[in-house]
């Protein structure tokens, strides 16, 4: 396939925003679902608190299967939350939260070593919030950001190859490094879209209401409607470069076989 152009970022934007027109209360529904079981999942014993993160693409491929859903008429249902969980795709998945999970540690290693884990400090209440510190570590923070960013946005099209295309983990990755490489500027014009939306949309709140409670609210609910508009885009880009994904065929009956 010949590359991508940068513009074409901009139309998967365009066809995640239908996607999500269609059913918005459908697609937050399970996103909710997504969130309540990743919560639950933090009293797991020993790993608890990386659970949520192991988890992440079982709740990616979730959210992107009701956007399939969605393409072909469907209703995105809350039980989609689970089938990420089932076998085969189970444990590349889990593999790839193992990933998700390095790629944050380097982050979080680069953060610390460029503010001399001040913001890891005062996040873990070590000591106390200090808005002097905070802005000496904003720019740290950048950086950090940008490596987690960079390691997901390689990453970001392993879950559904794994999921839609039964790929192995390292087959997927390779594909998922390798297609966005090739078609970087179309990826890139993505991301920078959806951060200008997201600070456009944030910065409404702040102008129209005098409440930090109401705008923080405000802000945290777009937060979580920006991602599930994430996974939208990222199913549209999928589509384009993959095809659609095939609907689920209904097992077939043998009728030579007695009840």
């Amino acid at each position: 396939m010949a590359n991508i152009p940068a513009r074409v970022g901009w139309h998967w934007v365009k066809q995640g925003l239908e996607v999500f027109r269609k059913q918005p209360g459908a697609l937050m529904a399970l996103f909710f679902s997504c969130m309540f079981l990743s919560l639950f999942s933090l009293f797991i014993p020993l790993v608890g608190g990386m659970a949520p993160l192991l988890m992440a693409p079982m709740f990616s491929v979730a959210l992107l299967q009701a956007c399939a859903d969605i393409d072909q008429g469907k209703r995105a249902m809350p039980g989609l939350v689970f089938i990420g969980f089932r076998k085969p795709v189970r444990k590349p998945l889990l593999l790839l939260g193992v990933l998700y999970l390095l790629v944050m540690m380097v982050s979080v290693a680069v953060l610390s070593m460029l503010d001399g884990g001040v913001l890891v400090q005062m996040a873990t209440r070590q000591i106390p919030m200090d808005q002097g510190m905070l802005e000496n570590s904003r720019s740290a923070l950048f950086v950090s950001s940008a490596v987690y960013m960079v390691g997901w946005m390689l990453t970001c099209l392993a879950a559904p190859l794994i999921y839609w295309q039964k790929m192995t983990l390292a087959k997927a990755l390779f594909f998922s490094v390798v297609t966005v490489t090739r078609d970087l500027k179309a990826f890139l014009t993505t991301a920078v879209l959806l951060f200008l939306m997201f600070q456009v949309l944030t910065a409404i709140p702040v102008l129209l209401f005098d409440s930090p409670q109401i705008e923080v609210t405000a802000i945290f609910t777009i937060f979580l409607m920006m991602i599930v508009l994430m996974h939208c885009t990222l199913y549209a880009s999928y589509r384009q470069i993959f095809g659609p994904p095939q609907a689920e065929q209904p097992a077939a009956v043998d009728l030579s076989k007695p009840e």
